[in-house]
C-alpha cells in the first residue's frame, strides 16, 4: 500500500499533480482547432488556470521553486483566451434567451449577435496565435521543471501544507461572504467565487483519498457554479450597456449621413433601444434569482436533525482529515 497523501512530501506532490495539469492541457491543446469541439479551448483554459492556481498556492514553500519567466508565460497563457471565450459564453446566452423574448428583444439580439460573432472570431484567432506562439516551449520547459521537482525528496508534509493553504482560504471565504450586502455590489460578489475556485482546485487531488475530501470538492463545485452564474450575469450588465451605446452610435452616424445627403432627419429613438432595454430587464431578474441561489448555497443549514452540513463544515472536516487530526 502506498505511502497515505497526507504524509507525502510536497515537493513531489506538487511536481506530480503539475505534470497531470499539464498534460491535461496538452490533451485540450489540439482540440482547439477541431470546428466540431466546442469544448476544446474551454477544456484548455481550465487545466492552465487549475496549473497556474496550483503552482500558485505553495510557492512560498521551501524547494517549492517554479522560475518568474515560466510563472509568467504561464500567466499570459491563460489569460490570453479570456476575451474569446467570454465573447463564445455571451453568444450562447443570447440564442437560449431568444426564444422566450418578443420581437423587439430578437431584433437587438440579432444586431449584437452579428457583431459580437465577427469580433469573437477575430478573438480567437488572435488567441490562437499567441497559444502557437508559447505554448510548446512552456509546456517542455515547464514540463522539465515540475518533472525535477517531482523527483525530490524533503521538505513539509503535503497534509499539512494544504491544511495550511486551506484554513487561510477558508477564514477568506468568510469574511467575503460576510462583506455581501447587497445583489449590486459587483466586486464583494465576485471576489468569493475566486476564493472558492481556488478552494477547489486544492481539494481535487484529494478526491480519491477518503469520502470526506470528495464531499467537501462537492460542496465547493456548487458554491463555484452558484456564484459563476451570478457573476456571468454581473459581466453581462455593462457588455448590455456598451452594445446598446454602440448601437444607438452607428444609428445616429447613418442618419446624420443621410441627412448630410439630402434626406429628411429622424430624431426618433435608436431601433433596436426597447429590445436592449428588454433585455437588460431580463438579465437583472436572472441576477436576482442567481443571487438569492448564491446565498442559499453558501450559507445553507448549519448539521443537525434533518439538516445537511454547510460548505464551512465540510471544508473544516476536510482540513482536520488533512493534518490527521
Amino acid at each position: 500500500m502506498g505511502k497515505p497523501l497526507h504524509r507525502k512530501r510536497l515537493k513531489r506532490v506538487v511536481g506530480r499533480q503539475g505534470l497531470a495539469l499539464l498534460a491535461q492541457a496538452r490533451a485540450a491543446w489540439p482540440r482547439i482547432e477541431d470546428p466540431d469541439d466546442g469544448e476544446g479551448l474551454h477544456d484548455f483554459r481550465v487545466a492552465l488556470r487549475r496549473l497556474r492556481s496550483w503552482l500558485e498556492a505553495y510557492r512560498g514553500y521551501p524547494g517549492v521553486s517554479i522560475p518568474k519567466a515560466q510563472r509568467k508565460r504561464l500567466r499570459d497563457l491563460a489569460r490570453a483566451t479570456s476575451d474569446a471565450r467570454d465573447g463564445e459564453v455571451m453568444l450562447a446566452w443570447l440564442e437560449a434567451e431568444r426564444p422566450a423574448l418578443g420581437n423587439a428583444e430578437r431584433g437587438a439580439i440579432d444586431w449584437w449577435a452579428e457583431r459580437l460573432a465577427a469580433r469573437v472570431e477575430a478573438d480567437y484567432a488572435e488567441a490562437r496565435c499567441v497559444l502557437e506562439a508559447g505554448f510548446p516551449g512552456l509546456d517542455r520547459e515547464l514540463g522539465e521543471t515540475l518533472a525535477a521537482l517531482a523527483r525530490q525528496g524533503g521538505g513539509p508534509r503535503f497534509g499539512e501544507a494544504t491544511a495550511r493553504e486551506l484554513a487561510t482560504l477558508h477564514a477568506t471565504l468568510t469574511a467575503e461572504l460576510a462583506a455581501i450586502g447587497s445583489p449590486d455590489e459587483r466586486e464583494a460578489l465576485h471576489r468569493p467565487r475566486i476564493t472558492g475556485k481556488r478552494i477547489r482546485y486544492l481539494l481535487k487531488p484529494w478526491t480519491q483519498e477518503a469520502p470526506i475530501f470528495e464531499q467537501a470538492e462537492k460542496a465547493m463545485k456548487a458554491f463555484q457554479d452558484a456564484f459563476g452564474v451570478l457573476h456571468d450575469d454581473l459581466v453581462r450588465e455593462p457588455a448590455l450597456e456598451a452594445a446598446a451605446a454602440a448601437h444607438a452610435d452607428e444609428e445616429a452616424r447613418v442618419r446624420l449621413a443621410l441627412a448630410a445627403e439630402g434626406e429628411e432627419p429622424r430624431a426618433a429613438a435608436p431601433r433596436h433601444l426597447r429590445g436592449f432595454m428588454g433585455l437588460a430587464r431580463a438579465n437583472r431578474e436572472h441576477r436576482l434569482a442567481h443571487y438569492d441561489r448564491a446565498l442559499e448555497v453558501a450559507r445553507a443549514a448549519g448539521p443537525g436533525a434533518g439538516k445537511a452540513p454547510t460548505p464551512a463544515d465540510r471544508l473544516e472536516a476536510a482540513i482536520a482529515a488533512m493534518r490527521g487530526d
